[in-house]
């Protein structure tokens, strides 16, 4: 599966990128991909959103671009700590398709927050380009 992250693709789903969105999209080398979408949950201006919520996990979407077949290979990772029987903290990971939402108020206005925030976007650049978009693809991460 051959990639470039000179790709016309990959840099427009790097144009997806934007201030007004709660999730933003960066290299995914240290994950062994091309791209990550992900949460801003270090952003002060969506933390707030995020954590009156209660959204305390981690929510990415790993992207492998494969050039040769203009397929998108996408997996959706979940990463949740929680305390075990012993009272240690845990890190627990579920990968796939995943759909999750929330739904509340911060600072006096209601917020829905999805997936498919992240998702729907990143399948539309995709279908625009004329790529495949391949959800819950295992692969194994380049090292």
């Amino acid at each position: 599966m051959k990639s470039s992250p000179d790709s016309e693709l990959h840099g427009c789903l790097l144009q997806l990128n934007s201030p007004a969105r709660l999730w933003l999209i960066r290299d995914g080398a240290p994950e062994g991909v091309d791209l990550v979408a992900e949460w801003k949950s270090g952003d002060p201006d969506w933390r707030q959103v995020l954590e009156d919520l209660a959204v305390v996990l981690t929510f990415q979407v790993h992207l492998r671009l494969d050039d040769e077949n203009r397929i998108v290979h996408a997996v959706d990772h979940l990463i949740e700590w929680r305390q075990d029987a012993e009272g240690q903290w845990i890190e627990c990971h579920d990968t796939g398709d995943l759909q999750l939402f929330w739904s509340g108020n911060s600072n006096c206005m209601h917020h829905l927050i999805t997936t498919d925030d992240i998702k729907i976007p990143i399948q539309q650049c995709v279908a625009d380009a004329g790529w495949t978009y391949r959800a819950g693809y295992q692969y194994s991460p380049r090292r």
